[in-house]
């Protein structure tokens, strides 16, 4: 029990403490988890440290979105709604199957500045530590017991894949997932937490670590959304920045 505080515990002060791991997270939250072929579902791009309220709205030439089904994936508009700090979208629910809503955050270059993290790039007078930063996120909509598409792959340069189904995952259950770096599998930290676990930045209920073929299990103790979140750095050095970083995000619901 020890170990597994100790180990959450770690796990969110290296988060913390990384300037690309204290970066909003992007999460796409839909009005419903579940629509009728043709239905109307309205969704909202946040951008937040805290699951699932948005505190930041990214500039918009920066935010795509739409929906993935069936191997293809259909990009829709959205607008800035300046009252939740959101980009807020509709689609016609595609099918009665699973499939999912996505967002991306093109990708942005950050730096350490005398004024704390910020857009800045390695040509900027006294920033180090500059890094490209790029995010990806898709939330599962029509999740049924017996379904397929709930463990689709999108082909995110980084991307977390169900490789359990959550429409039959229970509290108490544990889900397993699989976290691919450009379609291979990766060994990094993989946090989830759950709406309502925590008002606090970057605070999460659970907290592993992928193995080398990409498994990790995430223990599930509460009912809702749940988000799973990783994030991978390498080296890429140009005249602007020396990593880049990419992060996932997954939401699904847990009945």
């Amino acid at each position: 029990m020890n170990k597994s505080i100790s180990a959450l515990l770690i796990a969110a002060a290296c988060v913390a403490l990384s300037p690309a791991g204290s970066a909003h997270e992007l999460i796409v939250k839909p009005t419903l988890m579940s629509a009728s072929a043709g239905a109307q579902l309205d969704f909202a791009v946040l951008s937040s440290h805290v699951f699932i309220t948005s505190q930041e709205l990214e500039p918009p030439q920066d935010i795509q979105a739409g929906y993935a089904f069936d191997g293809k994936r259909i990009q829709v508009q959205v607008r800035p709604d300046e009252g939740s700090l959101s980009y807020v979208g509709t689609i016609k629910s595609p099918t009665d199957k699973p499939f999912f809503l996505t967002a991306t955050r093109l990708p942005q270059i950050w730096a350490t500045t005398s004024e704390g993290g910020k857009q800045a790039t390695k040509k900027t007078p006294g920033a180090t530590n500059a890094y490209k930063i790029d995010k990806f996120e898709k939330t599962l909509i029509n999740a049924a017991p017996g379904a397929f598409g709930f463990d689709a792959v999108l082909g995110d340069p980084l991307e977390i894949v169900l490789t359990s189904n959550p429409a039959t995952t229970k509290v108490g259950d544990s889900i397993s997932v699989k976290v691919l770096a450009d379609g291979k599998p990766v060994a990094t930290t993989v946090n989830a937490t759950y709406d309502g676990f925590s008002n606090k930045m970057d605070t999460y209920a659970y907290a592993t670590q992928s193995k080398a073929d990409g498994t990790a299990v995430v223990k599930i103790t509460h009912p809702g959304l749940w988000m799973v979140r990783v994030q991978n750095a390498l080296p890429e050095v140009t005249d602007l920045y020396d990593r880049h970083v990419t992060r996932a995000v997954i939401v699904f619901a847990i009945n």
